[in-house]
């Protein structure tokens, strides 16, 4: 096999850019499939990333790092570097700010201009709503990106209204489902801590704020009283992100009356948070990953969605979905419903899964394409990500 990025200028390896080093779960779930992804591709391969927690990072997933802000760092990092990567997670998007859209829109420029391979990985896109961010999109993704793999078909719709037509776009699927969750004991250990019975039956809530949250907040015990009074499932809060996803779980503990529950403390890392979730029968989210999380284990979900992410996601896995400004209790319940008559059919199940782990293979193959890697064994790389389990 030819070694990655081995080519006669003797640049070499890659260095991965997103949102790294901020406390994320969903963001650090990413970039931990990421790196797996590329050590499959070539053990030896070297890997650096920008990140706001250089150490932290470093000594996590033994890697290379350098600030994020850190920009002549960055710039002679990718003289010697082979591939460009900037994902996953959605980063080409002006919502949360429009300096983080031209600082990554920055970053690719400059590392096209400095001899690398542009991929943007796993990626969703948008939204972008000012014209003058759509028309420098189009043009630097245009002129320096070579390909875009997508986790779902809205962000490929929307990349064809930015009249995005140059780069190689590929319908893919996230990275973070490739995830395997940590060890079964570490799994008990962390339940156990708060109370909750290892093989108890549970409805999981991923909750997080957001303006008009609290009004809902009633619409959500309700749902939760409902799963335990007529599933048995006990509910159990989850914090998939930030600290603070703890205010809208106690809003929602608050009207749970006699309800018995369990709240875990979080953010937990990745691995533990999917191995919670794959013991959960049913799982509510608002927070992306969670969902996320829970179609690559299996778990039949229940999206409350508060961003175009979010319902894009859903749509993809064919998941129910209802948008935060409409939630109601009789809706949360009949969505429950559905999910847990999901619950009888694992073969379909087990189905998607497999769907969804095979489109994900396109994030590695395009990678390894860039590289210039000749001669790879499908099979050997995909039971090295654990994606060989039917």
């Amino acid at each position: 096999m030819t070694k990655a990025g081995s080519k006669q200028n003797d640049k070499s390896g890659v260095i991965i850019c997103g949102a790294y080093g901020m406390g994320n779960a969903g963001d650090e779930a990413i970039l931990e499939a990421i790196i797996r992804e590329m050590r499959a591709i070539d053990p030896a391969m070297p890997i650096t990333v920008l990140t706001r927690d250089p150490e932290g990072t470093r000594v996590r997933f033994g890697v290379r790092t350098i600030h994020t802000l850190n920009i002549f760092g960055f710039l002679r990092a990718a003289r010697q570097t082979a591939l460009y990567i900037n994902g996953g997670g959605s980063l080409i998007q002006d919502v949360t700010s429009r300096r983080s859209l031209w600082f990554y829109l920055f970053t690719i420029r400059a590392a096209k201009r400095l001899g690398c391979r542009v991929l943007m990985y796993g990626c969703g896109i948008g939204p972008v709503l000012y014209k003058g961010d759509i028309r420098l999109t189009r043009r630097v993704l245009n002129r320096c990106v070579d390909a875009i793999t997508l986790r779902e078909p809205d962000s490929m719709a929307q990349l064809e209204k930015f009249g995005v037509t140059a780069p190689e776009i590929i319908l893919a699927s996230d990275p973070a489902l490739t995830l395997p969750p940590a060890p079964e004991a570490e799994i008990d250990a962390v339940m156990s801590e708060s109370g909750a019975d290892p093989q108890g039956r549970y409805l999981c809530f991923a909750l997080r704020r957001w303006p008009g949250f609290m009004e809902k907040a009633p619409a959500f015990s309700a749902a939760a009283r409902y799963g335990h009074e007529k599933y048995g499932l006990t509910p159990l809060f989850l914090s998939i992100n930030h600290r603070n996803d703890s205010d809208a779980a106690k809003a929602v503990i608050a009207g749970l009356s006699e309800t018995p529950y369990r709240a875990l403390p979080g953010p937990l890392p990745p691995e533990l948070a999917i191995g919670v979730i794959s013991r959960m029968e049913i799982v509510v989210s608002m927070r992306l990953h969670g969902l996320i999380f829970a179609a690559g284990r299996g778990v039949p979900l229940v999206g409350v969605s508060y961003d175009p992410k979010v319902t894009a996601f859903l749509r993809c896995v064919e998941g129910g979905c209802v948008e935060l400004p409409d939630v109601t209790a009789e809706m949360l319940c009949a969505l429950i419903d559905s999910a847990a008559a999901q619950r009888q059919n694992r073969a379909e199940l087990a189905k998607n899964v497999r769907r969804l782990l095979d489109m994900e293979d396109r994030n590695v193959e395009t990678a390894e394409k860039l590289l210039g890697i000749e001669g790879r064994n499908v099979e050997t790389v995909k039971k090295l990500l654990g994606k060989d389990v039917s």
